[in-house]
Formats: structure tokens, C-alpha cells, sequence
């Protein structure tokens, strides 16, 4: 890798959260992420998004509740760095450490605060960072060019990152870049500023190297102090702390091992205790056994005397009616019919109907009676038997706790032994975890002495990495118009290479700096289809700049939905013209394939060249050409339903609370 140009390579994305960490790895090259809509792809974007400064994160449910902080393992120009920082808080200091994540704990963290309109943190603004650990000059542009009083105001890592994440929104959007609104002026400038366009690219690499001088002096200074300080006082050296920690990690282990053996030897060869302790298990057993039989009586007396009010109930039903009855008298013997007058017997009306007398009733009332008689012994039976029970109970509760009086006195008898012994071993291995937590935080001072030699060692290199860039800037500065040509070179070549039809008039527009295709504008084409192809082609033109000429933008790029408006996603996306969409054809696998070809063939030049180039792709669906072809480039596969035993999403647990 050219360690003149500025290169971001992410290595891990680790979700921290309190039932399990979630993790994504990331290597060079092309990083693919697909899957089911709604499974967390756009969050892992997202979350690099935040960890690299975005002023919160949008997270869903399954984050919310699952997720506590967001660390990422990422290079900087080839020097390893994890940086922290809490989802709930963002405004809350970012942390960096210096060193990977297998390493992070044995280095202090840098304290950097996210936003400018605060003030700075204890090791300042989070943007200087980025931009410095990425050997970029910070600059201040005017805001209005056109006007000469125009304030002044700060490029941040921010306003470059737009040129390094393509959002889901922005692919085939019309509002790339911040077309026709208040932004674009200070993204047009951002533009200058990464093609080293500004008026002021000199006078800027020239108080860019002045900063970067006195801080390499400071620098100097402070590694003198801080050595000073610690051969006074006759630090240990870091080969003698290293030697320490080793030593007492050796003890360590050797007094855990002596506790465990010591331990066993107290629980483990009595007769007697293991012979109380199988007819503590029997008793408690037994316990177990007559508390559900009792709780099975309960049950039982509760439903019978639900049935014995039930019967109750209709008892009185029936002895209601049988008195309406004496009260409203017999009834003839015969009567007059109320449809003939004719003459109608009752007693022959009885032979042929089933009508219930008295006698009836008597019957039925006295059955129930029975059953209430049967029912009251029955709950006097369950009743006795709860009290048999309870007196069993407490019986075996006498017992158990007579077993477990012996237990003790046995356990007693065993333990006192070794009780001095066993405390002994506990509290030296107490004072040896104490001696190597002490050791483990000057290994780390010793750590941050070495950091700053590094530093020493960076800002020199980017002293004469500046100094080169403001002998080339003097000697021939480029040209808008030249960079516009080779943008627009890379960008036909590209278009070629997915085989748009009907190329022509292909260019970069020298007033929105945004594609020209067949002579119309990129805001003013309808296809939505082709906007995303020439979105992707101008993003993918900007990294292959940085691939091959010495720029101020890393070749890094994030991608949200390559299928956006080509037949591969949702039909929620309308700003497009179907009709548009269906002349251009873009909905032609082929294409498709050709789009990833690019980006795959762009990374390999990359690598070829040696320089970093790091590309993270999200989308919905994969046709089956291109995941047979680019399989092991699959970093992240969800799906809802865990089919194939996939993850069901970045929180791969969330189904399960």
C-alpha cells in the first residue's frame, strides 16, 4: 500500500450488549450483506456510519433492547483502531484505542467529543481525529465562494464521508449529493477539496504543515518529559513488567489449581456424609411427593363442594316449582278445546304425552339429596386424609432437618482441616491478582510512552508526505476541467463494462459535479433504473481516483440496495418512470452481474497495485449467478425465518424475547 494515500480497511463491526455480543468480520476487497427486508442489513451501514461520527444512529427494537455500545476494529492508513461509542448517548465522549481488539485493554483510550458545537473533549474533536489519523489536511472553506465577505466555516470528516457512503435514499436518488438544496454548495466544495481544487490548496497544505511541525515538536517534547519523569523514578522497564506478568500469571495458575485439589479434598471421601446426603434427597423426595398428594386432596374437597352447592341449587329449583304447583291448584279433568269447543280429556292427553307430576319431582329431589350425602363423605374422607398428610409432612420435615443438622456437623468435622490451609491459598491468590492488576496498568503507562514515540515517528512521516504534496501542488496544480475529464473517462468505461445501452455524451457536469448521460443531467433523467446504474458508476469513479492518483479521499465506499429501481426491490421506491425503467432494459441480469463484476475487478486492481480499497455492499437479493460466483465475499446472510439455519437477522436472537 502507498503510504501516501489515506485508506480506511474496517476489520470487525462488535454490537456490545448485555445478553451477547453481535459481530460482523470484513475483509479487503469486496463485502457483501443480503438478505430478507426488516433483518438489520441497513443497520450494520448504519452502525459504521455511527462509530465513524454521525449524529445518532436510527435504531429499531431488537437494538434498542439488545445493544448497549457499537465498537469497531477498523486500519487507518495500516494502524489498527477500535473505536466505542454508546447507542443511547451521542453525544457522550468517543472512544479510540490504539491497538485491535484482542489488545484494546492493555492501552489507554483517547476521549474525543462528536460534535463541534460543543466543547472539545479531553484529546479534542473526534473529526480531527479521523482526518488526521488519515494524514488529511483540515481546512476552512467559505461558504458562499462567490461572495467575498463569506464566512468561513470547517470541513469535517463528515462532509468527505458523503463521498464514501452511497445511502439507501441517495442510490438513484434524485437528491444525490444534495442536489438543489442548501447543502450542495458545501458539498461542491468538499469535491474541490478532495481533488485538491480549492483557491487556497497552497496557503491550506502550507498551515497544514506548520500544525503538523509544531505538533510533531510537542510531540518531542512530551516523550522527553514523560521519559524523564519515569527513569526518575525508576519505573520498571516494559521487558521487566512483561517478565513480572508472566511470573505472576504462572502464580496464578499454580494457587487456583492448589484451591480447586484443596476444595475436592474437602467434599470428597466421607461415608458418612454421602450417606446422609442420599437420605437428605430421599426425604426431600417424599416431601415433594406428599405436598402434591395434599395439594391433590385440596383440589379435590374445592370441587366437591362446588357439586354439593350445584346440587343444593337445583334442589331448591325443584322444590320452588312443586309449591308454584299446590299453589296454583290441580287442573280438571277436562276442558273445553279453545279451537272446536269439543270436549278434551286429560287423562287421555297423559297417555300420550310424557307430563312430570309430583312424584317425579319427589324422585328427582331425593336423588340429589343422596348425592349431597355421598358428596359430604367424600370431602370428609379427602379432609381426614389432608390431615394425615400434613402430619406426614411435618414428620418429614423433623427428618430433613435432623439430616441436614447431621450434614452440617459432618461437614464440620471435614472442613475444619482444611479451613486454615484453604485460607492461606485464597488470600495469596486475593494479593497475586492485586500484584498483577498493578503490574498490567504500568505495562499500559509504559504502552502509552510508546504511543507517543509512534506518534513521533507518524507526524515525521507526515511532515515530508506534506511537504511533497506542497512541492507538487506548486509545480503544477490540478485542473477542474482535467479532473472532470478523468471522472467522466472512468465513468463511460464503467458504463460500458455493465453495457448500458445507447452511450453517449457520457461527461461530469461542470456545475453539479454529478453525471452527464446522453447530454441530460443526472436530476433531470426519469429512469430510476438508470440513475442508480450512474450513482454507482460516479461513487465507483470517485474511489478508482483515489485508487490511482494521490487525492484527499480514502477508497472506501459503502453501498445501501445495489438493486434500488432495477427490478430487485421493493415497489415502494417511486421516483422512477416504469416505463423509462422498462426502455432501458436495466432489469437484465446480466447488467446486474456486470454492476458486481465492476466493483470486484476495480478491488482486484487495487490489491494488484497495492493499495487498500474496501467496498460494503448491502442488498435484498442475490441472483443465483452472482452468489455462486462471488460466495466467499459474503460477510452477512439473514433471513426471517432462519431458513437453511441462517441467522434470522443482526440481532440473531431477538425472536427468542
Amino acid at each position: 500500500m502507498s503510504a501516501k494515500k489515506p485508506s480506511i480497511n474496517i476489520g470487525r463491526l462488535v454490537l456490545v450488549g448485555a445478553r451477547k455480543d453481535y459481530e460482523v468480520y470484513f475483509s479487503k476487497g469486496v463485502n457483501i450483506v443480503y438478505g430478507d427486508s426488516a433483518t438489520g442489513k441497513s443497520s450494520i451501514l448504519e452502525c459504521i456510519n455511527y462509530a465513524f461520527g454521525s449524529k445518532k444512529l436510527d435504531y429499531d427494537r431488537e437494538i434498542e433492547s439488545a445493544v448497549d455500545y457499537v465498537q469497531l476494529e477498523v486500519e487507518f492508513n495500516g494502524k489498527p483502531y477500535v473505536i466505542r461509542r454508546n447507542v443511547f448517548r451521542p453525544a457522550d465522549f468517543i472512544e479510540v484505542y490504539a491497538a485491535d481488539l484482542a489488545s484494546m485493554k492493555a492501552v489507554f483510550p483517547k476521549k474525543y467529543t462528536p460534535f463541534f458545537n460543543t466543547d472539545a473533549g479531553p484529546d479534542g474533536y473526534y473529526s480531527d481525529f479521523l482526518m488526521d489519523a488519515l494524514n488529511l489536511p483540515s481546512v476552512r472553506m467559505r461558504q458562499a465562494p462567490s461572495r467575498a465577505d463569506s464566512i468561513m466555516v470547517r470541513l469535517s470528516f463528515r462532509d468527505l464521508f458523503k463521498y464514501c457512503y452511497l445511502k439507501q435514499d441517495d442510490v438513484g436518488g434524485k437528491g444525490l449529493l444534495g442536489a438543489g438544496t442548501v447543502v450542495e454548495t458545501k458539498n461542491k466544495e468538499t469535491f474541490k477539496y478532495i481533488f485538491n481544487l480549492l483557491d487556497t490548496n497552497v496557503s491550506d497544505a502550507q498551515a497544514a504543515l506548520s500544525a503538523l511541525v509544531s505538533e510533531h515538536a510537542k510531540l518531542i517534547e512530551k516523550y522527553k518529559l514523560v521519559s524523564d519523569f519515569l527513569r526518575e523514578t525508576e519505573f520498571d522497564s516494559e521487558t521487566t513488567l512483561v517478565d513480572s506478568d508472566l511470573e505472576l500469571a504462572d502464580q496464578e495458575v499454580a494457587l487456583r489449581l492448589q484451591l480447586n485439589l484443596l476444595n475436592k479434598s474437602m467434599v470428597a471421601d466421607s461415608d458418612n456424609y454421602k450417606t446422609l446426603r442420599i437420605a437428605l434427597d430421599d426425604i426431600s423426595t417424599k416431601i415433594k411427593y406428599v405436598e402434591k398428594q395434599k395439594n391433590d386432596a385440596k383440589t379435590s374437597v374445592d370441587r366437591y363442594v362446588r357439586l354439593k352447592n350445584d346440587y343444593q341449587n337445583d334442589i331448591s329449583k325443584l322444590k320452588s316449582a312443586r309449591h308454584a304447583k299446590s299453589v296454583i291448584g290441580r287442573p280438571e279433568e277436562s276442558f273445553s278445546c279453545p279451537v272446536c269447543d269439543s270436549s278434551v280429556s286429560l287423562a287421555i292427553i297423559k297417555q300420550n304425552f310424557s307430563i312430570t307430576d309430583e312424584d317425579r319431582v319427589a324422585q328427582e329431589v331425593n336423588s340429589l339429596v343422596r348425592r349431597i350425602r355421598e358428596l359430604d363423605d367424600l370431602v370428609r374422607f379427602e379432609k381426614e386424609k389432608i390431615v394425615a398428610l400434613e402430619r406426614e409432612l411435618r414428620e418429614l420435615s423433623a427428618d430433613r432437618d435432623k439430616a441436614r443438622r447431621l450434614i452440617d456437623d459432618e461437614m464440620s468435622q471435614m472442613v475444619t482441616p482444611y479451613l486454615s490451609e484453604r485460607d492461606g491459598i485464597a488470600s495469596e491468590l486475593a494479593k497475586t491478582e492485586e500484584r498483577r492488576r498493578r503490574v498490567f496498568h504500568l505495562l499500559k503507562v509504559r504502552n502509552q510512552q510508546k504511543q507517543i514515540l509512534a506518534s513521533v515517528s507518524d507526524y515525521a512521516e507526515k511532515i515530508e508526505r506534506m511537504e511533497e504534496k506542497l512541492s507538487n501542488l506548486k509545480a503544477a496544480a490540478p485542473s477542474l476541467a482535467t479532473t472532470l475529464s478523468s471522472l467522466g473517462d472512468f465513468l463511460g468505461e464503467y458504463l460500458r463494462h455493465v453495457k448500458v445501452k445507447d452511450q453517449r455524451d457520457v461527461s461530469i457536469s461542470t456545475r453539479s459535479f454529478l453525471p452527464v448521460f446522453r447530454g441530460r443531467d443526472y436530476r433531470d433523467i426519469t429512469s430510476g433504473g438508470l440513475r442508480t446504474v450512474l450513482s454507482i458508476g460516479h461513487f465507483l469513479g470517485l474511489a478508482k481516483s483515489a485508487i490511482s492518483s494521490e487525492i484527499n479521499l480514502p477508497s472506501f465506499l459503502m453501498i445501501d440496495t445495489v438493486g434500488k429501481y432495477l427490478g430487485k426491490t421493493q415497489a415502494r421506491y417511486t421516483e422512477t418512470s416504469s416505463v423509462e425503467d422498462t426502455m432501458e432494459e436495466l432489469s437484465d441480469p446480466q447488467k446486474y452481474m456486470n454492476m458486481y463484476e465492476y466493483m470486484f475487478l476495480l478491488a482486484e486492481s487495487a490489491e494488484k497495485n497495492g493499495e487498500i480499497c474496501q467496498i460494503i455492499l448491502v442488498d435484498n437479493d442475490l441472483p443465483p449467478d452472482i452468489q455462486a460466483k462471488y460466495d466467499t465475499s459474503v460477510v452477512a446472510h439473514f433471513s426471517k425465518v432462519g431458513s437453511d439455519g441462517l441467522p434470522r437477522g443482526l440481532i440473531d436472537d431477538a425472536y427468542l424475547y
